[in-house]
């Protein structure tokens, strides 16, 4: 599994690398607040948020513990 980590906004480079990929059930892509909202950036991606209460599927909202989980449980993590 491949775990891509926005901290930021993403600038034109990484939305054309993270776009250009065919979404895969082994990608995930996981936006930190800061990134702002970068779903409507990337529509062919579900992006998951973090969020400090109880996550929520529906939404694809995750706690910082499940995001430590999805870490470990990754064969790699790229952090833009």
């Amino acid at each position: 599994m491949t775990l891509h980590l926005l901290t930021a906004a993403p600038n034109a480079l990484t939305l054309q690398v993270l776009g250009s990929q065919p979404p895969s059930a082994t990608s995930f892509l996981v936006a930190f607040p800061s990134a702002g909202n970068i779903s409507s950036l990337l529509p062919q991606r579900v992006v998951h948020r973090l969020t400090e209460g109880p996550s929520s599927q529906e939404d694809h909202e995750l706690t910082y513990e499940q995001l430590v989980e999805m870490i470990f449980k990754a064969d790699r993590v790229i952090t833009w």
